[in-house]
């Protein structure tokens, strides 16, 4: 096996405020960096490579993963270490991710996702334990099986599942925090995000309306815009395709995506005073998923105490408020504990 070498891949457009302190937290880590830039017209591409790192210049066409995509195959690393420059990498990840990269048996590593209040947060402070965190896949062998898909909320997953059905191996969570400095309301309104993501949602889950967790965060952005008829009957056209998608999966395969999808259709069909057909859909989910989610288990009793389902609601709401803190790589809901508590005052269980 090669000296493990570790290459920084990143796209950027515009990054000027955010790029240095992102390139300075993977001093001493990386081995090289290379940014594809897709059009920028401030100082990025020359930040970057007063920096050291190498950059491509690539026409923006509307898919991310081609973008990132085109990082991974300039890399010249064993390992890909994949950053958006809004992001920063805290220090103790740099030797969890030198061990890991030693590792044969790692497809993927999995790095905690921490979301800063401000822009200028320590992240020192914003990754300590038992905080708030996804999961992302942002670390892993450069191999030519290991590339991007989806044009937006795009990963490696998928790929990475696959390999390890094929060729073994492990895809592990690893204590190497990110923390993201730049998901804040002023700046996705400034960058016009929360338009572009939309409108890429819409045209990705119109080519493959199967994709659960593609369709699960356009359920999420519907309902976040009041546009919660359309997000319901999206979730009801979908779900069928979708169940049938995660019963041809490899056995032992990932599946996140019930979670964020299930969790918010079944909140849509509880709005709309379904409660059956929300309870039939989050346990079709549940059913597919490796563990029980905190999103579902709230959906679950929701569903439950709206039938008059008393004794079950509440193990479902407890079930909930027991794994509420724990880390998973779809983030439990905004105020899950709370509504749980209140679900199990109202039952009388707490």
């Amino acid at each position: 096996m090669p000296e493990p070498s570790i290459s920084l891949c990143m796209i950027v457009r515009d990054e000027e405020a955010f790029l240095g302190p992102c390139l300075e937290s993977v001093a001493g880590l990386v081995d090289e960096a290379v940014c594809v830039d897709t059009g920028s017209r401030d100082g990025t591409r020359e930040l970057a490579r007063g920096a050291g790192a190498r950059v491509l210049e690539r026409a923006w066409d509307d898919d991310f993963a081609a973008a990132r995509n085109a990082a991974l195959e300039a890399a010249r690393g064993t390992h890909a270490l994949v950053l958006d420059a809004d992001e920063r990498l805290v220090r103790r990840a740099h030797a969890v991710l030198r061990d890991a990269a030693r590792r044969r048996e790692l497809v993927l590593g999995v790095l905690p996702l921490y979301t800063a209040t401000h822009a200028a947060a320590d992240p020192e402070q914003v990754a300590v334990p038992n905080a708030a965190a996804s999961g992302v896949g942002r670390f892993f062998p450069l191999r030519d099986e290991l590339r991007f898909e989806r044009r937006v909320h795009e990963g490696v997953a998928s790929a990475a599942n696959r390999l390890r059905a094929r060729e073994g191996g492990v895809i592990e969570r690893l204590d190497a925090p990110i923390v993201h400095c730049g998901d804040l309301p002023e700046v996705r309104r400034a960058r016009g995000k929360d338009a572009r993501n939309l409108a890429l949602l819409e045209r990705a889950v119109a080519e493959d309306p199967s994709d659960g967790e593609l369709v699960g965060y356009l359920l999420n952005e519907l309902t976040r815009r009041g546009d919660t008829a359309r997000a319901r009957a999206l979730g009801e056209s979908t779900l069928a395709p979708f169940l049938r998608r995660i019963d041809r999966r490899p056995a032992g395969e990932l599946s996140p995506d019930v979670v964020r999808f299930g969790g918010i259709y079944a909140q849509l069909e509880l709005v709309a005073g379904r409660p059956q057909e929300a309870l039939s859909a989050v346990r079709a989910c549940a059913r597919r998923h490796q563990g029980t989610h905190p999103n579902l288990c709230l959906a679950e009793g929701r569903a439950l105490e709206a039938l008059g389902l008393t004794v079950e609601a509440r193990r479902a709401y407890g079930v909930c408020l027991e794994l509420a803190r724990r880390p998973f790589d779809v983030p439990a809901f905004e105020g899950l504990e709370l509504q749980a508590r209140e679900g199990l005052a109202r039952l009388g269980g707490g």
